[in-house]
């Protein structure tokens, strides 16, 4: 006897206001109140988030904040405590973590979740009856512990969980059966779709397709023709198929490198190029993982087992190793020299976050970036040796090399 397949079953979980939400949840008394997170009212810049209750008054994302005072006397302006947010993030993913391993964060307050493995263990005769009434229980879970909404799309896969959990916000559960993708888009604009922006948008316009359904209607080729490489997976996210799997992507507390030497020493150019080869590897994770860091640490134990550790923020999120070496430089310099040789070396970052994406404003970040990325090219294509500052390379004398970097005595990496 043959088992029928079982549908995948995705969830897309947003959290409504996110920065406003966590800052009303901290606070009982910001709460049923407009609050405007970005700046202070008097201040140059815009709004990151608004609550609801700023929203009913017009307020928006990305409004520059006067302009928000003005529709929104009474609205109270915050500029924002990142340590809020990632506390938050952190309690969302143990409570997604419950359900699924299989979790993948796109920013702190936004989650995939796939449940196809797991959902026999939840929804079930005497547990949840279906899918949308384990999306409430999870709702219910989070606003317990934050005092926070989010919204929940469910469906067989992500692009469509996604675009159903914007439907009812805040606070709102969309689920789309399997087989009812194509006709649950198929009325939308079809700038819902992820790729259309406004120029895709207007040459669609240009076309007549205004909807994600003509758009679908639309045959394959003629797609491709208009957009290229991307076309067909443009035309297929249209007819409400997307195979991209959910891949567990969840923000770590930290990541740190250290090691023992092999014997005891005090000469100080294989300290800092050890400390230097351990922060390379630390940006290079960063990197891969597309996350930044807004503090780093350095530990230094010595032969007696006496230890100096010390952490410092960084003046703005990064995961260049030459902004985080700076500081593990300035960090060496505070601890205090003792005339006993160095067992142990350590350098780790915390206060991650994900990285969006978004353009630097300045073009010695944009070109730091782009040597960051011509490094890693080179480190994925010939082995993370191919590229390396020169102060490391006082460690051949005491480690083999090999392609994927010095064989330390004792390596660690903690996350």
């Amino acid at each position: 006897m043959h088992r029928q397949p079982v549908s995948p079953l995705i969830l897309h979980i947003d959290a409504d206001a996110f920065f406003a939400a966590v800052e009303q949840g901290f606070n009982p008394l910001l709460r049923g109140k407009p609050v405007i997170v970005g700046g202070t009212e008097n201040q140059r810049g815009v709004v990151h988030t608004a609550s609801y209750e700023a929203r009913a008054c017009g307020v928006r994302t990305g409004m520059p904040l006067h302009e928000a005072k003005a529709r929104c006397p009474q609205a109270i302006f915050l500029k924002g405590n990142f340590q809020h947010y990632q506390a938050a993030s952190f309690v969302l993913q143990e409570i997604y973590l419950r359900y699924t391993p299989l979790v993948e964060f796109t920013s702190l307050d936004d989650a995939y979740l796939d449940l196809t493995a797991t959902r026999h263990l939840f929804i079930a005769p005497g547990k949840f009856a279906d899918p949308p009434a384990l999306a409430r229980h999870i709702q219910q879970e989070v606003a317990t512990a934050l005092h926070i909404s989010v919204s929940i799309g469910i469906s067989t896969n992500k692009v469509v969980a996604r675009i159903a959990s914007d439907r009812q916000k805040p606070g709102g559960v969309v689920y789309v059966p399997p087989g009812e993708e194509k006709a649950f888009l198929a009325p939308l604009p079809v700038d819902v779709l992820p790729g259309v922006g406004r120029i895709a948008k207007t040459l669609l316009m240009d076309l007549k397709v205004f909807t994600v359904g003509q758009l679908a209607a639309l045959p394959p080729l003629v797609v491709e023709e208009l957009f290229g490489a991307r076309g067909r997976q443009l035309w297929e996210l249209a007819n409400g198929q997307d195979p991209r799997p959910v891949q567990q992507r969840i923000l770590p507390r930290q990541i740190s490198r250290e090691t023992t030497f092999e014997d005891d020493t005090m000469d100080a150019a294989i300290i800092l190029a050890t400390l230097q080869y351990l922060t390379e590897r630390i940006a290079s994770k960063l990197r891969e993982q597309a996350l930044l860091a807004r503090r780093v640490g350095v530990k230094i134990r010595y032969a007696d087992f006496t230890q100096h550790q010390h952490t410092t923020a960084l003046t703005h999120p990064t995961d260049s190793a030459t902004e985080l070496f700076e500081a593990v430089q300035a960090l060496v310099q505070r601890t205090p020299f003792r005339r006993q040789r160095v067992r142990h070396v350590g350098v780790q970052v915390t206060h991650l976050q994900w990285r969006y994406g978004q353009p630097q404003l300045f073009e010695e970040q944009q070109r730091e970036e782009l040597l960051d990325a011509a490094v890693d090219t080179i480190r994925q294509k010939y082995g993370f040796m191919a590229i390396l500052p020169a102060n490391t390379l006082a460690l051949r004398q005491k480690y083999r090399m090999e392609k994927s970097g010095y064989i330390l005595h004792s390596p660690a990496l903690t996350r």
